[in-house]
């Protein structure tokens, strides 16, 4: 964990017990998480990426072998040797539906990808990692764990625990009631956001979404897979905001993960959903797959994001489609992902780097490096 991390790791813990001694803050949630209190008012967090700084890394990697592409991908984005002896982690998948993969890829994490991950970090020595994650609402946690095989990958790669994360309203104290900076915007009548109580507060977070695009949020990459972190009432403001402007989803998204910090995201691009995410034509009729076959990893979720969009749009490019969903027209129209909602207030919040310039891609055996950087660097 940098210094930087841990300073906001201490100020939330200090936060949490300050707020729960007083009576100031003391507004419930919504009708299905009713009386829950908020724990902490969160710091600021993090300062934005400083361009003139070191570079952030993403790391880029193909092989015949999933776990042997992780491996690389993380080695490229600087490794996670910080974590050791005496560590909590919590890996936080995509478990957003129980359909099995092998009909569906892309819509969540793949077995492949989350059995690499917990192997790679458990050979790292951690006191306990827990792979935890809760399913779209509508949709019961362990079912969907079990269904998508997501639960076997896990303990085969040597997690644990499983975290099948039940509702706020079934297991209130399993959740932390959050402030971040602007989230009366969205969750003012609530008091707050509700997040994943073992999630933060866990020594360490990996994020391991998947490479899918989102026909209300424009793609569901780094960023968006956070939704999987917060409460099912706390989801209902950002879904009031569905429709053709992508605009407040994006900002709501850049709010809620100022409330998380993690050490390194892992993009599952082994498969990507380029149309009719995130269900792929589970509801409607427009889901298209394609086969990159690469994994992206970064310390940093705005540059993540940004290489997730680029690789987005450049199999948008040479793929012809039957049909197309809401978000396909935002992919297409933009030069570059930097002009995209999420990206945008994302860097507005502080949450990565504000642009190219402020990161490195580092591409091993990548058959479309050249194009994938090219997109990445168009603004």
């Amino acid at each position: 964990m940098s210094a930087q991390d841990e300073l906001t790791r201490r100020r939330f813990l200090a936060g949490a017990a300050a707020v729960a001694g007083s009576a100031a803050l003391g507004v419930g949630c919504g009708d299905d998480d009713a009386g829950a209190q908020p724990d902490a008012a969160l710091d600021a967090g993090r300062p934005a990426a400083d361009a003139a700084g070191p570079p952030a890394l993403v790391g880029i990697a193909h092989r015949d072998d999933v776990e042997q592409a992780v491996r690389r991908a993380i080695e490229l984005a600087g490794g996670i040797d910080e974590i050791g002896p005496g560590k909590t982690v919590f890996i936080k998948p995509n478990v957003v539906w129980p359909g099995p993969q092998p009909s569906r890829p892309a819509i969540t994490t793949s077995t492949a990808v989350l059995q690499a991950v917990v192997k790679i970090v458990k050979e790292r020595s951690p006191q306990r990692v827990i792979v935890g994650d809760r399913s779209a609402r509508g949709f019961d946690s362990a079912a969907t764990f079990d269904a998508s095989g997501l639960r076997a990958a896990a303990l085969a790669g040597g997690a644990d625990e499983v975290y099948a994360a039940p509702t706020p309203a079934a297991a209130p104290g399993d959740w932390v009631l959050l402030q971040p900076p602007q989230y009366q915007e969205m969750w003012e009548t609530d008091g707050g956001i509700l997040a994943m109580r073992k999630l933060v507060e866990a020594d360490y977070l990996i994020n391991v979404p998947v490479l899918k695009d989102h026909r209300w949020a424009v793609f569901s990459l780094s960023m968006k897979n956070f939704i999987g972190a917060i409460g099912d009432s706390s989801r209902g403001g950002l879904h009031a905001e569905l429709g053709g402007d992508p605009g407040p989803l994006g900002r709501g998204i850049a709010i809620l993960n100022q409330m998380f910090h993690p050490l390194m995201s892992v993009l599952d691009g082994w498969d990507a959903l380029i149309s009719g995410g995130p269900d792929g034509g589970v509801i409607f009729p427009d889901g298209a797959w394609t086969t990159p076959r690469l994994i992206m990893a970064s310390r940093d979720r705005i540059a993540l994001d940004a290489a997730g969009v680029s690789l987005l749009k450049l199999e948008l490019s040479r793929t012809t489609l039957a049909s197309t969903d809401q978000a396909h027209r935002h992919l297409v129209a933009a030069v570059g992902p930097w002009s995209l909602p999420q990206i945008v207030h994302g860097i507005e919040r502080g949450l990565g780097v504000r642009g190219p310039e402020g990161a490195r891609l580092e591409l091993d055996s990548v058959a479309d490096a050249a194009e994938i950087s090219r997109i990445f660097a168009s603004r």
